[in-house]
């Protein structure tokens, strides 16, 4: 077969393929194009999902009369004067693509004007051939109507979906570039109708509010941190704001929309925990780098980019992402934000941190209340109060549960949320009297009893209540409903906390802690012997050092059995039968796993020891897990990724009751 060499017609139609799939990929190339114009304020209107119209139109510096049929010449730009440009671009177009791809598949007509021109310019276009330009009477910026796309391209026409689902793909573009560009004025009709409209203030969160509306925009949490050239802003969705897939994750790199895998896994990583097993965290992350540090000519949509370091990039990342959830606590005071005077309740989600420098965003654009900060005395425990829950067999060194960190720079106390039984204490305490007694309703059905709890004499019981008395300035308990769930009245609204993804968090933290302090582990008075068959005890073995950084001790004992002298501080007297069958399990399928899953595997194993649902409980027992949830810094999430609690307001319940309005 002869070689020969493709006429002008056929390359500009390959081209446009390239760049030009769909309305979406024409919206999202004539908004950057906008966007690089110096445009404040974006129109997009569309007319059958943009297949039959299609418009833009800005207020940017416009195209000067004489340049304006250039304009549609393959490879012309103002953005791009050399190949050493390409290192440094700080604009969202470059390769001068966009209008001649668009005008060979379908017809086109520009009109455009400079700020000094006393008239602008119009040009027509039709399959990539110039109909005519003439001078145009238009307001300064530029206007671009697309109609017909593909008409000469029937085979590529018939590959479009219906409009309804163009419309949605453009929907997702328009939305997506209001959200990366807050500080442009982005409106967006489609068939007469307007779907959405920005401010364009240059506040993310006043833009997710005109994309994704209230009830969303008031959750998000703020993230805006840097290290060195590397700065990332934006609000994260976590808990009820996860969603189902990673759709709704915006990034942007330089202000350009991208397909990101990298940072999409620094957030799910820096979230983890956070969101609900399955779901994924929603975002819109804005990341500025040297433009030296990332090539944005590698996809001929600009939609994917290259990173020098990819490893280094999704680590600080990640790192500046955590710092979204610093000052978090579990369920700060048990407050709601008080309701507005016209009775519109605008609830500032439980996971949001006290008021810092990022929480006065929050009140630049919407009603948002702060809670009331919490008193030193009312967030941290007495010293003089008794842990007073734990599982069933469990041994807890209780003078160091409430003590101070042995970080003298540190004033946090550390905080636990133990049930202690009648065993031997460890040699360091002396036994506890046990002569007073609160008696607990046996549980039906379940491996695990309620224990007695120590009262050890009048005074600490005096003590005790003044302590639960000053709680009672920020809520009343209720009681539990389905022994499962504790209910809390709480500044005009009713608390709902799961007692099981409460503890199971407490747990998990505890433990978690202790493995970073290199404190993990609790030395045993009488080491557990376990008995195992060979494979396992091999096993085991072999992984004794992963084990002790986990914070178990263990030593071959004969041929087959196991010496347990040391368990994570968590588990106490656990049954070391039942654990160590579960991690073995865990070691064999994941031998060759990363290190920190490994970990992250075993601390799951040794959070199953919470207090289960079903498990009745009385009110020191309830105050005491309150206290502990109101001192830690945990995320209000089991380590699943479940809610420990929600709120509903008095406004809301009115409104079940139809009391109001």
């Amino acid at each position: 077969m002869a070689i020969k060499v493709l006429d002008a017609n056929t390359i500009s139609k390959i081209s446009a393929g390239e760049v030009v799939e769909r309305p979406s990929s024409v919206v999202k190339e004539l908004m950057e194009n906008s966007i690089d114009a110096g445009a404040r304020t974006v129109t997009v209107e569309i007319k059958d999902g943009g297949i039959t119209y299609l418009r833009v139109t800005d207020n940017g510096c416009g195209i000067a009369f004489r340049e304006a049929r250039m304009a549609f010449q393959n490879h012309a730009t103002s953005k791009l004067q050399d190949a050493d440009g390409l290192w440094d671009i700080r604009t969202l177009g470059f390769r001068g693509e966009a209008l001649p791809s668009i005008a060979a598949v379908s017809r086109v007509t520009m009109t455009t004007r400079t700020k000094d021109a006393d008239f602008g310019a119009k040009v027509e276009m039709e399959g990539g051939e110039c109909k005519g330009v003439s001078e145009a009477g238009c307001p300064e910026g530029t206007t671009i109507v697309m109609k017909d796309l593909f008409f000469n391209l029937p085979v590529r026409q018939k590959f479009l979906k219906k409009p309804a689902y163009e419309q949605g793909l453009v929907t997702d573009v328009v939305s997506k570039m209001a959200l990366g560009n807050p500080s442009v004025a982005i409106r967006f009709i489609s068939n007469g109708k307007t779907v959405f409209s920005s401010l364009g203030n240059g506040d993310v969160r006043a833009a997710a509010l005109a994309v994704y509306g209230r009830e969303y925009a008031q959750a998000l949490r703020e993230v805006d941190a840097f290290e060195g050239a590397f700065a990332l802003k934006g609000l994260i969705g976590i808990g009820d704001q996860a969603k189902p897939t990673r759709s709704q994750q915006s990034f942007f790199i330089n202000g350009r929309l991208i397909r990101c895998p990298i940072l999409s896994m620094a957030l799910e990583d820096a979230c983890k925990g956070r969101v609900t097993i399955g779901m994924h965290p929603m975002c819109i992350l804005s990341v500025t780098v040297p433009p030296a540090a990332v090539d944005i000519n590698v996809h001929p949509s600009k939609l994917e980019v290259r990173f020098r370091d990819e490893a280094a990039f999704r680590l600080t990342a990640q790192s500046l992402l955590s710092k979204a959830f610093i000052n978090e606590t579990m369920i700060g005071a048990f407050t709601v934000p008080k309701e507005t005077e016209k009775k519109e309740t605008i609830i500032k989600s439980v996971i949001l941190p006290p008021k810092d420098e990022e929480g006065e965003a929050l009140k630049k654009d919407l009603p948002f209340k702060e809670a009331p900060s919490v008193k030193e005395s009312e967030k941290i425990p007495s010293a003089s109060s008794k842990p007073v829950f734990a599982p069933k067999n469990m041994q807890t060194d209780y003078e160091g549960i409430f003590k101070k960190s042995e970080n003298k720079s540190s004033e946090v106390r550390e905080t636990s949320f133990v049930r202690p039984t009648p065993v031997h204490a460890p040699v360091s305490v002396p036994p506890l009297d046990f002569s007073k007694k609160i008696s607990v309703p046996e549980k039906p059905s379940n491996d695990r009893t309620i224990a007695p709890i120590d009262v050890k004499n009048a005074e600490q019981t005096m003590l005790e209540s003044e302590h639960l008395k000053k709680q009672e300035d920020s809520f009343r308990l209720i009681g539990t409903l389905f022994k499962t769930y504790i209910l809390l009245e709480s500044d005009g609204a009713l608390i709902m906390i799961d007692q099981h993804a409460a503890h199971e968090r407490l747990n998990f933290e505890n433990l978690k802690k202790r493995l970073d302090e290199g404190t993990g582990a609790q030395q045993l008075l009488v080491p557990y012997i376990v008995h195992l068959s060979r494979r396992e005890a091999q096993l085991v073995m072999d992984s004794a050092e992963l084990l002790e950084e986990a914070g178990y001790q263990v030593e071959l004992f004969g041929d087959t059995d196991i010496q347990v002298r040391a368990v994570p501080f968590v588990l106490g007297q656990a049954d070391m039968n039942i654990m160590f069958t579960e991690i073995i399990e865990s070691l064999d399928t994941l031998k060759n796993a990363e290190k920190e899953k490994r970990m992250h595997t075993i601390m799951q194993a040794s959070c199953k020891h919470a207090v289960k649902a079903g498990d009745v409980l009385n009110d020191l027992e309830i105050r005491s897990l309150l206290d502990a949830m109101r001192a830690s810094g945990a995320p209000p999430t089991c380590p699943h990724g479940r809610p420990v609690l929600r709120i509903l307001t008095k406004n809301e319940i009115e409104k079940m009751f139809k009391r109001i309005q």
